[in-house]
């Protein structure tokens, strides 16, 4: 696997770089890990590409996660709108926030996305912020090495400050991704680096937070092998969507969701979710997934959504990780572009493996009112 961070700014002049194992951070490996190559650039300040790269934030992580292989930083991107530049940081996990079976039914995954840093250039303006406690946007007013701000992780759910009164112990400085993520969920990122997820199954097991032995009609979340993954692309107006699949053997139904009603999707824009399956269900068992429909509890001070509908525009993907933690196959892509009234639901059969995912987007189905 290769890696990269960044280790400058460096003053003008020759240097040396050593790699030390700290083997305090890894007492279950007897030997180092091997290292094949090292490869080492220089970055140029005079080009207006590598900006964003000399730019990149430097993260000093949780002292309560050192050594602990708890809540560790694997990825750095980058995405550009117009003039602002943002840095989103993937986590192996978050300690504290939303609980493990939320984030598997609302987000797909175990790990914890979050924004960090952001900057914005127009003529002579130049404005930064960064994510602070709360998920509260903060103007940027710490200190920097060169150009890269030094943001420091500061709550269990990785929301940062601008500063700190204790000594942090370990920074990390990973190389900034550019990730484009129009029409497409955060998560695309992750399945860029599929050892992402190897490293968040590994951390829910250490951790002790998996079902033992698996139940798929419970909340609990069990083994990560045991989900199908998929990314719907939804036009939210007052409603909220979740999601079953049935088997070819029968079984009924298996939810997202599990019955709890905070645990379905309300946000618009490419969302990923997972539904518990039996042990040992593979690709060719599906037989149909279904999107349910229902209306979103009323915003504290506003008004009730008149007319509520979830627009399906697209299922995106569909997939297991295979036994290595690996994202498989792409079991559907269909684009219904269909509207659901709270109630209604939409059935889309699911080819085998082998079939073309044609074959689905000539087969949306629709039933309603919503089954139970």
């Amino acid at each position: 696997m290769d890696y990269n961070v960044l280790l400058g700014p460096l003053a003008p002049g020759e240097h040396r770089l050593r790699i030390d194992w700290d083997n305090s951070w890894t007492p279950a490996l007897e030997t180092a890990p091997e290292i094949l190559a090292i490869d080492l650039t220089a970055l140029k300040r005079a080009d207006p590409a590598q900006e964003p790269i000399l730019r990149a934030p430097i993260l000093y992580i949780r002292s309560d996660t050192v050594g602990r292989f708890s809540d560790a930083p694997l990825v750095l991107y980058w995405e550009r709108e117009k003039d602002e530049v943002t840095y989103t940081v993937i986590f192996s996990n978050e300690d504290g926030g939303t609980n493990t079976e939320r984030l598997m039914a609302r987000w797909g995954r175990t790990t914890d996305i979050e924004w960090c840093y952001r900057y914005s250039k127009s003529g002579n303006s130049f404005e930064e912020a960064f994510q602070g406690r709360d998920h509260k946007t903060l103007p940027f007013q710490g200190r920097k090495q060169g150009g890269h701000p030094l943001l420091y992780n500061v709550t269990v759910n990785n929301n940062f400050a601008d500063a700190s009164a204790e000594a942090p112990k370990v920074r990390v400085r990973p190389f900034p991704i550019f990730a484009d993520l129009e029409g497409q969920a955060r998560e695309v990122m992750m399945d860029r680096l599929p050892w992402t997820y190897a490293v968040m199954a590994q951390e829910m097991a250490r951790e002790g937070k998996l079902e033992r032995p698996a139940n798929p009609h419970a909340a609990g979340v069990s083994e990560l092998r045991n989900y199908a993954y998929l990314e719907v692309c939804s036009l939210q107006r007052g409603t909220e969507i979740y999601f079953h699949l049935k088997l070819r053997r029968g079984e009924g139904w298996f939810s997202s969701d599990h019955g709890d009603p905070k645990s379905a999707i309300g946000r618009s824009g490419c969302a990923r979710s997972t539904v518990e399956l039996p042990t040992g269900t593979g690709p060719d068992d599906l037989e149909s997934l279904r999107i349910r429909c229902r209306r979103a509890p009323a915003t504290e001070g506003e008004k009730p959504v008149q007319h509520p509908a979830a627009e399906i525009q697209l299922v995106r993907k569909l997939f297991f990780l295979d036994d290595k933690y690996q994202p498989g196959p792409n079991l559907l892509d269909v684009a219904p572009n269909r509207n659901l009234k709270p109630g209604q639901s939409l059935t889309i059969p699911i080819p085998k493996s082998s079939a073309k995912t044609e074959h689905a987007r000539k087969l949306v189905q629709w039933s309603w009112p919503d089954p139970r």
